[in-house]
């Protein structure tokens, strides 16, 4: 009788699953959910009135850093001179808006000096299929441009 080199069928499942599994869920660098101490710049003569006034509007501006600018800007790359269009926050109630249009500079000079210092960081484990999906859109775009460029 000759040897029978048959896999068990549940491999056919167990190790794509497992190739899936380990190439999906990855690291991310984040920014910290809590914010820097010296992202809020406080001066130590103010009031109470004016510290909460500063906190609140330093947490609005980096709940913006993390829900959009970490996004478009590479962590460990510096950050441009000017803030992008979207830096701007809306606040119900106190400050007003001429406050609100004052903090823009300064809060993204702040994020400026935080951005790359390390302990402003951490690094998170997440779901993405990106790696799965990218080859497929590159070559759509490809095929896209080039019978665009044939057209032309």
């Amino acid at each position: 009788m000759a040897n029978d080199h048959r896999y068990p069928r549940w491999l056919l499942f167990i190790v794509p699953a497992v190739v899936i599994l380990y190439f999906s869920y990855q690291p991310t660098t984040e920014l910290r959910t809590e914010m820097p101490s010296q992202f809020v710049d406080v001066r130590p003569n103010a009031g109470a009135a004016e510290r909460a006034t500063e906190e609140r509007l330093a947490q609005a501006y980096w709940d913006l850093a993390r829900s959009d600018i970490q996004w478009k800007y590479a962590h460990g790359a510096a950050l441009p001179d000017s803030p992008p269009e979207q830096f701007r926050i809306s606040l119900s109630g106190p400050p007003g808006p001429e406050v609100l249009s004052s903090s823009r500079i300064p809060y993204w000079r702040r994020l400026q000096r935080v951005w790359l210092e390390p302990s402003t960081w951490v690094t998170v484990r997440t779901w993405s299929i990106d790696w799965l999906t990218r080859p497929v859109v590159s070559v759509i775009d490809w095929v896209r441009n080039f019978f665009k460029s044939k057209t032309l």
